[in-house]
């Protein structure tokens, strides 16, 4: 049975949490490291989830070892939808830089 994905749950949640620690960061609560620490590791983990989800996937499928369960697709889109936006939060965090390079 294939599941509804749940794209937009993800994104509110994740931009309640990205609002809520930049007002920390201008706020003078939490520092600039910390700021960016954070967003770095959701990013990272989230990469690792999809990452590793993707090659037990793609095992499964040349090996034969066992039909595909979707609920590993889901986790594995749903990651994915975490990764890419936390992917624009990393690139609001680092925009001086990236115009730097490519402007």
């Amino acid at each position: 049975m294939i599941r509804q994905y749940n794209l937009l749950p993800i994104i509110i949640f994740l931009l309640i949490l990205y609002f809520l620690s930049y007002f920390l960061y201008k706020d003078g609560t939490i520092t600039h490291r910390t700021y960016k620490l954070i967003w770095i590791i959701v990013l990272i983990a989230s990469s690792l989830i999809v990452g590793i989800i993707g090659i037990l996937m793609e095992i499964f499928i040349n090996l034969q070892l066992l039909p595909i369960d979707t609920s590993l697709i889901f986790w594995h889109v749903e990651a994915g939808i975490l990764a890419t936006v936390t992917g624009f939060f990393h690139l609001h965090i680092y925009w001086k830089k990236f115009k730097n390079i490519f402007l």
